[in-house]
């Protein structure tokens, strides 16, 4: 191994977004980057890059972009590359056991949470949802095992009673590429990896990818679980209910109603003193502070009401 470790980057836009923006600039020996193909689109079907493949080319970088990581070919492609270690950000794609060994010290995953906290898909709408008061990013020695590698580094984010996806998305990216960073710069130094931890599988949680369907509210269920849905929902797939008449109503900003004086029945619409709008729920009550009906701009509480788009009494989600 020679004074710069020789790193092919492997993600997918938009997590990995800057990540590789921050090995690019801090000016590391980033042999090949590999994401995926080009898609096409318009009546036209125009080549369209992601941002990682325009990255890499705007950059002068080798650019691979397999429909299969499993393909003899890509992986004869890959070992010409004859890289040190691979970094895997957001890639989207199974390693088999034979492309984990290619790369002289494997493989390494940022990760955007705190392993063996929500190994899978979706550890940034679960960590809200579930209402953790404690998130992060980790780097992982990948194994074949989903994220059930050793964990290499790791930084904390912490949450609160307010935080979204899109927030933590955010916070995880850029503390993932800051993370990176340090942690090339660290093998860099000592040549190969250090010491990991190895993971309580007793402490595993588990998530999958998220579905539409993950964010259409249930009023019956208490406001604090309904909040945290909202939050954990903004951005992908949205927060989503419906009006009386059938229309779907997108929630975009929400707040948890401290008046115990809002009560009703699950999805009923209350309507305050100075047009405030609240939804009942099993205990207690969310206020909808900025909704978007079906087909229409998005608006705030009070015109949606002055509109009327809705009124007290009716019941949302009944359908």
């Amino acid at each position: 191994m020679g004074d710069d470790l020789r790193i092919v980057f492997m993600g997918s836009p938009p997590f990995a977004d800057k990540a590789l923006a921050a090995l690019i600039s801090a000016g590391h020996n980033i042999v090949g980057v590999v994401s995926a193909p080009a898609s096409r689109h318009g009546r036209g079907r125009q080549r369209s890059e992601n941002s990682i493949a325009r990255m890499a080319l705007e950059n002068n970088l080798v650019a691979l972009q397999p429909q299969s990581a499993k393909s003899d070919e890509f992986k004869e492609q890959f070992k010409a590359l004859n890289c040190d270690l691979a970094v895997v950000v957001s890639y989207g794609q199974i390693l088999d056991s034979e492309f984990l060994a290619l790369p002289k010290l494997g493989c390494v995953n940022v990760h955007a949470s705190l392993l063996p906290r929500w190994r899978g898909a979706s550890p940034i709408q679960s960590a809200i949802k579930a209402g953790d008061e404690l998130s992060g990013v980790c780097i992982q020695k990948m194994v074949l095992k989903l994220d059930a590698g050793d964990v290499l580094v790791s930084s904390e984010i912490p949450l609160d009673s307010e935080s979204t996806s899109p927030w933590l998305f955010e916070a995880c990216a850029v503390k993932g590429a800051e993370l990176l960073c340090q942690f090339i710069e660290q093998v860099n130094t000592e040549k190969q990896l250090p010491e990991g931890v190895k993971q309580d599988e007793q402490l595993a949680s588990h998530c999958g990818k998220v579905k539409k369907s993950d964010g259409e509210l249930d009023w019956a269920h208490s406001a604090k679980d309904v909040y945290r849905q909202i939050r954990a929902s903004l951005g992908w797939p949205g927060a989503l209910s419906s009006l009386p008449n059938g229309d779907n109503l997108k929630i975009l900003a929400a707040q948890f109603c401290t008046n115990s004086n809002i009560r009703g029945q699950a999805g009923e619409v209350i309507i305050g003193e100075d047009f405030e709008l609240y939804v009942c729920c099993q205990d207690g009550a969310i206020e909808l502070v900025e909704v978007q009906r079906s087909g229409k701009s998005k608006t705030n509480a009070k015109d949606f009401i002055n509109g009327n788009n809705i009124s007290a009494g009716q019941i949302l989600g009944a359908n």
